[in-house]
């Protein structure tokens, strides 16, 4: 299957928690917590649609007013999610400003929260208003699921980080749609946009009668096709990629079990490894997980690939051991 998410770590294994995940052929990009964002370009950050926050500590939010200069005079909304109070979070970092020149900006911030495994709160912030908060009826929450597209949707669950909840998240691909470009060839059809809605409409699960044009590489008129046929023609259908993130909970049985939960059979696993296992003592102290619980989780829970990250700074002399010690349990 080719991939339909493109994922780095902005900041790299030691640096502030920032994933970068570039969703192929739709221009946007979806990011994970929101440490120093300096290192993506311009171009990049203006991608960035949807942010999911894990909680609000300094080096998982810093990276907020950067975002928000660039997103500024844009026609967009940007939509942010993240665990009860990232609401008040954001709305005093808004509040630390003076917003006295933005008359008709057009950038609009929503914050939804997820209260556990219950529906929470919603707000909404205009630039022109100068992000006043307008709190709002959030949609109906199912099974953890906090954002919907057309193309993905985003699930959480709570994990504990000593007294405060931190957002583990899943994002899945609703259904992969491969063109087969042989097939495209030998039957005639040009490529183009057509394709976007031809692969929208597979997704939206429409009527296998539906009408789609489809341009000639001959140059003769359009020949108006079912859906159903193209898709047997020159397309197949499985099930989408899976990214799952986990950062920042402590080591602990109910945590364990959110984790496989929400993670069973990602593609990629993104999960914290702060510490060594042999300073499990320190990790517990500091609620946070080690390299080996990490590649142990992973392992559990049929992942394809982990990508071990939050490294402590204390092992910056040694920068391979928790990467070795996480893959080992995983592969072992």
């Amino acid at each position: 299957m080719r991939s339909s998410f493109f994922s780095s770590l902005v900041n790299g294994p030691f640096g502030d928690p920032a994933l970068f995940v570039r969703a192929a052929h739709q221009g946007e990009a979806i990011l994970f917590d929101c440490g120093d964002l300096h290192p993506l370009s311009g171009r990049d950050l203006l991608k960035i649609q949807h942010v999911f926050i894990s909680h609000a500590h300094i080096d998982h939010l810093i990276g907020f007013d950067h975002l928000l200069r660039h997103h500024l005079y844009r026609p967009t909304c940007l939509n942010f999610y993240g665990p009860p109070g990232i609401i008040e979070h954001l709305s005093h970092r808004l509040a630390g400003y003076t917003w006295n020149l933005v008359e008709g900006y057009p950038l609009e911030i929503r914050v939804r929260e997820a209260a556990g495994e219950k529906p929470g709160r919603q707000a909404r912030f205009r630039a022109s208003e100068g992000f006043v908060r307008h709190d709002e009826t959030p949609p109906p929450y199912d099974s953890g699921l906090v954002c919907e597209t057309l193309h993905y949707r985003v699930r959480t669950r709570p994990l504990q980080h000593g007294n405060i909840v931190s957002q583990a998240y899943a994002l899945e691909e609703k259904l992969h749609v491969a063109i087969h470009p042989d097939a495209l060839d030998r039957l005639g059809y040009a490529r183009g946009r057509w394709l976007t809605r031809f692969k929208d409409l597979l997704r939206e699960g429409a009527a296998g009668d539906t009408p789609i044009e489809v341009p000639q590489t001959s140059g003769a008129a359009p020949r108006e096709l079912p859906l159903s046929r193209l898709s047997a023609e020159i397309a197949h259908c499985q099930k989408g990629m899976k990214i799952a993130y986990i950062t920042d909970c402590e080591p602990r049985e109910e945590n364990y079990a959110r984790i496989l939960d929400l993670a069973q059979g990602a593609d990629l696993l993104a999960i914290e490894a702060v510490f060594a296992h042999h300073d499990l003592a320190r990790a517990r102290e500091r609620n946070h997980l080690t390299a080996r619980i990490a590649g142990e989780l992973a392992r559990r829970a049929g992942v394809g690939k982990l990508l071990p990250f939050h490294h402590s700074p204390r092992y910056q002399d040694r920068p391979q051991l928790l990467q070795e010690e996480a893959l080992s349990f995983f592969s072992g």
